[in-house]
Order: structure tokens, then sequence, then C-alpha cells
């Protein structure tokens, strides 16, 4: 949580750290009443929430990894204010396109690599939502459709071969700079690494068929490592793409880190 000026500078910050893997309703929007009751005054102009799944104006339609579904926003947050929900990963891609790029490009994404995958996609310079708000969810894109089980019902997605999770699944270590480190050491856990990042190039290469964007950011906790994998992450997305003739790849790893979604949900009003 966070209050941000209109130029994408945080003012102030809190973290909120839940210790149970699945939280009630309560315990997510208990400390973000207190925060505003403790900060609110009359500069505050609206109140911005990104979330891990999906939404349509103030309402949480549906959230894989939290239990949060028809919530309306207005009925849990104590505020007068106008209320502006995006996805998460919505909410970094409009950081960084925003703050860090300056709005450069007219085609622009950003895919945040975590406990899932999520990606926001600027189409025109305009934020792309789709129909239902759904849009960025890749995921949920499968690439294995007799893989592994997902939350979201399905077998094979994206996120369950290219996530942090799956990474540290497939490594049995539980610490990533841990598995950076050894793939420098260790024959086995490099050969699992490599595995790993062609499995994140496949869903890369899709989104740029899909979308033909002309940056791609990598965010999530996955991007604190980026100068150990992104020279093999590019040759492998290039040699994957459909375009290989005319297509220019710019590819780099995000710039605000866990700050973006802060910052890009205090600008969604520009955006929605």
């Amino acid at each position: 949580m966070g209050i941000v000026d209109e130029h994408g500078k945080i003012l102030k910050k809190e973290i909120v750290n839940y210790e149970r893997e699945f939280v009630q309703i309560e315990d997510i929007f208990d400390p973000i009443n207190d925060f505003l009751e403790n900060n609110i005054s009359d500069d505050i102009e609206c109140i911005g929430v990104g979330i891990p799944g999906i939404s349509s104006d103030t309402l949480i339609n549906y959230t894989c990894n939290l239990p949060l579904r028809d919530i309306e926003m207005r009925d849990y947050i104590k505020t007068h204010l106008p209320i502006y929900v995006a996805n998460d990963a919505s909410c970094a891609t409009i950081a960084e396109y925003q703050v860090v790029d300056g709005r450069l490009f007219s085609n622009y994404a950003l895919v945040t690599f975590g406990t899932g995958i999520g990606s926001g996609i600027i189409i025109n310079g305009l934020l792309y939502n789709g129909t239902t708000g759904a849009a960025g969810e890749i995921g949920h894109m499968v690439i294995d459709k007799e893989g592994i089980p997902c939350k979201c019902g399905r077998r094979g997605c994206f996120e369950k071969y290219a996530s942090v999770s799956a990474l540290k699944r497939m490594t049995e270590l539980d610490d990533i700079k841990e598995i950076f480190y050894l793939s420098e050491r260790n024959e086995i856990v490099q050969r699992v690494l490599d595995y790993y990042l062609e499995n994140v190039a496949e869903g890369l290469a899709n989104l740029i068929n899909m979308y033909d964007v002309e940056m791609i950011v990598i965010g999530g906790s996955l991007a604190e490592y980026g100068e150990k994998f992104m020279p093999k992450l590019k040759a492998l997305v290039a040699s994957k793409i459909y375009n290989k003739y005319t297509y220019d790849l710019n590819m780099k790893v995000a710039t605000l880190k866990n700050d973006a979604g802060i910052i890009g949900a205090a600008l969604l009003d520009q955006y929605l």
C-alpha cells in the first residue's frame, strides 16, 4: 500500500505480510482501511487497487490464488473517493510504461513471473483489458494439454512450467537466489534452469506472435536475476517468434521492481 503523487513518485509505503497461505477477506481489507484512516487527506484524489485476478469496474470477479470472488470493493473499502481496480500485472505495466519508458512505445507488454504469471498489455498507447477484464492472463495459456493440473481447472498452463513457483518445484529448492547461484556450479541445476528458460521463451514468443509488441518487460521476482538469464532468454525467444525477418526484439527487466504495482494502481484513473 502507498501514497503516490501524479508523477508516479511514492510518498509513503506500507507492507502487509500475510502468514497464512489462504487469507480471509477481512485480513485483506482491514489493513487497507487502517491505512486510509491514518493517511487520508484532501490531497488524495482516488484509490487504485491491483488484484491477482479479473475485475470489472469496482467488482472483483475472480482470483485464482486468493479466496476472492464476486467481491464489491465498495462494500469493504471505507471511502467516499473514486475506486479503480485492475489486474496487478496491468498496474505494474502502467507504471513501467509511463514512469520508466515515458510512453515511448505504442505497443508494449510486461510479464510478471512469481507465484503465478500475469501480464499487462498496452495496445496503441491504451491499456488493453479485453471484453471482461481478463486480457493478459497469459499464465493460463496452455502449453501442454496433457500436462500438470492447474488451480484454474485446466492442465498444462504456462505458469505451471514457467512461474518462479515452477522453477522452485523443478529444482526442489526454495530460494531463487540459491537456484541461480547453483546453476553456475551444478550441472543438474543448470540443465533444469535451461529447461525452465525454454518454457519461459515459449510463452513470451506466443505473446509476441499474438500482439506484435515493440517491447517486452520481465517483472516479478524473476526480474531480480535478469543479468544471469536475459542473454540466453532473448536468444531463445528470437528463435521461436513467427516474424524472424523484420521483428526487432526489445526485451528488458523491470526497473521499478516491487514498487511497480503500487505506482501503477495509483495511475489507474488515467487508463480506465
